[in-house]
């Protein structure tokens, strides 16, 4: 007798994330235990919608018909990605079992606790005629859990065959993942080192991005060329690290509503000889702030994990942070793992998180709960996000 495999299924992953500079699109494909990268694309937002996102950074109030237009510019935008990600394959909306559309995260608040993500799942759903799976960090918090980071239950799953690893996704926001040898047999071991875990880790790229399109008229520090011209501020430096964020003990999440353009503004006026601080230097001090919070996590888990006699654990680096070279050199020198992009083992540094919503798509249409009660600190697992129709 012969068993034929399971046919492949293909699902679109769609995630804006808090640096706002566009939508990032992956065609994902399940293949038996395989999740394979069949295309990628990251349209930029338009200029205008962009400086919208970015000044809510800086002030979190809008009328109710701002943000009504904001969603639905925004799902705009998520269907203008998918109709240009399937037209690039030859594909139609037949070919594909479901969207998963992550939406743009405007506030998040666990401490309330509610997060709100726009882009509205229904017109996605109805314009390219392809289920939408969506809005699924409000379940997860509606088991008391922080909404965020998700990317650790997706990294277990990619990385597995990489374990033990740690996964530092740097995006606005960065978020550090620890993948234990033994987590592929059982998740949920507690009190041992056998525990998928995860947070964010405070700002990645987002600080860093702001500086550049206010001094220096850049979207982003190309590679860090910038910053490497710049010295670091090491009073600066020390004032941001003071945050009581990096005190809390982990679940925990930030965002943009924490680490933002006017907090740092307030940091750097707080400064004796503010006035000399150039923004190259500002920019070096921030790939050091990045870099040294980052670190530090990773040596909270290695004291916490007993992992201080392993030298050879990688850390795999994914998101924008990827392509910054400086950025991953200062991390380097802060650390005694090896610290590399994940372009080193054939996997697209930047498409990690969209791939990671065509998963999150799958998992919900599976009807299947996704491991993430040892990262958010959820009082169990569920099934995450809602199902729009065409």
């Amino acid at each position: 007798m012969t068993f034929s495999s399971p046919p492949s299924q293909y699902f679109v992953g769609l995630m804006s994330g808090t640096s706002a500079d566009g939508v990032d699109a992956a065609l994902v494909e399940f293949k038996g235990g395989e999740i394979l990268l069949r295309h990628f694309i990251s349209p930029e937002l338009p200029t205008s919608l962009k400086h919208q996102l970015v000044q809510l950074n800086q002030s979190n109030t809008l009328s109710l018909e701002q943000l009504a237009q904001l969603s639905f510019d925004l799902s705009q935008q998520f269907i203008q990605a998918t109709q240009q990600l399937l037209a690039e394959q030859n594909l139609t909306a037949q070919n594909i079992c479901a969207i998963g559309s992550h939406g743009q995260t405007i506030y998040h608040a666990p401490h309330i606790p509610m997060t709100l993500q726009i882009g509205h799942p229904a017109f996605i759903a109805k314009a390219t005629q392809i289920q939408t799976v969506a809005d699924f960090r409000v379940d997860d918090m509606a088991l008391s859990g922080q909404g965020a980071p998700f990317a650790p239950a997706f990294h277990q799953v990619m990385f597995q065959q990489k374990s033990p690893c740690f996964i530092v996704n740097i995006g606005g926001i960065a978020n550090v993942s620890y993948l234990p040898s033994q987590l592929k047999n059982s998740l949920h071991k507690e009190g041992g080192e056998n525990v998928l875990q995860g947070y964010d880790t405070g700002p990645g790229n987002a600080l860093m991005d702001e500086i550049c399109q206010q001094h220096f008229n850049r979207p982003f520090d190309d590679g860090g060329k910038l910053a490497k011209q710049g010295t670091i501020n090491q009073a600066l430096l020390q004032q941001l690290l003071a945050h009581p964020y990096f005190k809390l003990a982990h679940p925990k999440s930030t965002g943009r509503e924490t680490f933002n353009l006017s907090w740092l503004t307030q940091q750097i006026k707080q400064l004796p000889d503010s006035e000399k601080l150039s923004p190259v230097d500002i920019l070096c001090t921030l790939n050091c702030f990045t870099a040294t919070t980052i670190a530090n996590e990773i040596h909270n888990i290695v004291q916490q994990h007993n992992l201080t006699q392993y030298t050879n654990i990688p850390v795999w680096i994914v998101g924008g942070g990827a392509l910054n070279p400086q950025l991953i050199q200062s991390i380097q020198q802060l650390t005694s793992y090896n610290v590399q992009s994940t372009e080193a083992i054939g996997l697209n540094p930047n498409a990690i998180e969209a791939m990671m919503c065509a998963w999150l798509a799958k998992q919900r249409v599976d009807n299947q709960a996704v491991a993430l009660s040892t990262v958010t600190g959820a009082k169990r697992d569920a099934v995450l996000g809602g199902l729009w129709h065409p």
